[in-house]
């Protein structure tokens, strides 16, 4: 198998992970208005989540190695659970509130990990973790296992949240977006429905956590740094935020870009440089699309008359 066949398939599973993060921040921030910088935090805890239900290993306290479906469904409810528990005091906060509160979530998250040494193998982690089909095929052809895997959660992930978009729920997470007043005027529960969406992405990021530790092989505490939470909201930005398409454009230029950075002739005194070159072109690229299309490139389609008739038909339901 050729080698280019192989990085291209590595790359657009990496660019197929960031989409799903990137359509799941969409739910919350390009529709509910909420805030984000826990996006880390919740997938640190799902992957780990996983891994510790499905390894066996005495470096830990409690490793039973359980079956992958009972570590996919314990991420799932420990990304939910968290978030429920994060956001039962946060979502009272607003704006740059909620944001602080959230990113200070993923640093207590982070600092957990690294020091529960005996839970979580500390700052070492886990290295040669289990994947599924793994032994059906050689290292190399794994590459496009786990492009198949990555499109398939990623098209699953994509109508679960076009599903939601469409449904009145969604269009009341808009309501609430642009006019909340508006909203509570007429009685809705703007907490309860910010939570509901909330609790929806953290179930949503918990159960797509395997997908990135099979993507990077082994855990440890830096794969989870809160640029990873930029990184998908730049994305995000790029493509456009409440857009229906705004995660796979944002997502595979910046991901694109980020990764043909490998491709420059370099000499080896300079090779330090690529590893910085990486966060210039992700704030390059934010601040070009804030100073000269702050809509992103897909801006949402604007439905007055959806907007308008939100809150009835959430009343009707």
């Amino acid at each position: 198998m050729s080698g280019i066949f192989v990085f291209l398939a590595s790359t657009l599973a990496l660019m197929g992970i960031y989409v799903i993060l990137a359509t799941i921040l969409n739910l919350e921030a390009g529709w509910g208005g909420l805030w984000d910088l826990g996006m880390a935090g919740l997938l640190a805890a799902g992957a780990y989540s996983y891994v510790i239900l499905t390894v066996a290993s005495d470096a830990i306290v409690f490793a039973p190695g359980l079956p992958l479906w009972v570590g996919i469904i314990g991420a799932s409810l420990t990304g939910g659970t968290l978030a429920f528990l994060i956001g039962i005091p946060s979502l009272r906060m607003r704006g740059e509130y909620f944001l602080i509160t959230t990113f200070a979530f993923s640093v207590v998250v982070l600092q957990l990990i690294t020091t529960e040494r005996y839970i979580t193998s500390g700052a070492t982690g886990f290295h040669d973790i289990a994947r599924p089909f793994e032994g059906a095929v050689s290292a190399r052809e794994y590459n496009f296992v786990l492009l198949a895997m990555v499109i398939v959660v990623a098209v699953c992930v994509w109508l679960i949240v076009d599903r939601l978009a469409r449904a009145p729920y969604g269009r009341l997470l808009r309501a609430l977006r642009d006019n909340e007043a508006a909203a509570q005027s007429v009685g809705k529960n703007v907490t309860r429905a910010r939570l509901q969406a909330f609790v929806i992405a953290g179930l949503l990021i918990g159960a797509v956590s395997p997908i990135y530790v099979w993507y990077v092989r082994s855990l440890s505490p830096h794969h989870f740094l809160v640029t990873l939470a930029f990184t998908v909201w730049t994305a995000l930005v790029i493509g456009g935020m409440g857009s229906r398409r705004a995660p796979d454009f944002g997502a595979v230029l910046l991901i694109g870009m980020t990764e043909a950075v490998q491709f420059l002739q370099i000499s080896a005194e300079h090779a330090v440089l690529l590893a910085s070159a990486r966060p210039i072109i992700i704030g390059l690229a934010l601040i070009l699309i804030l100073r000269f299309r702050p809509q992103g490139l897909t801006p949402e389609a604007k439905s007055f008359s959806r907007a308008r008739h939100a809150v009835d038909d959430e009343d009707r339901n």
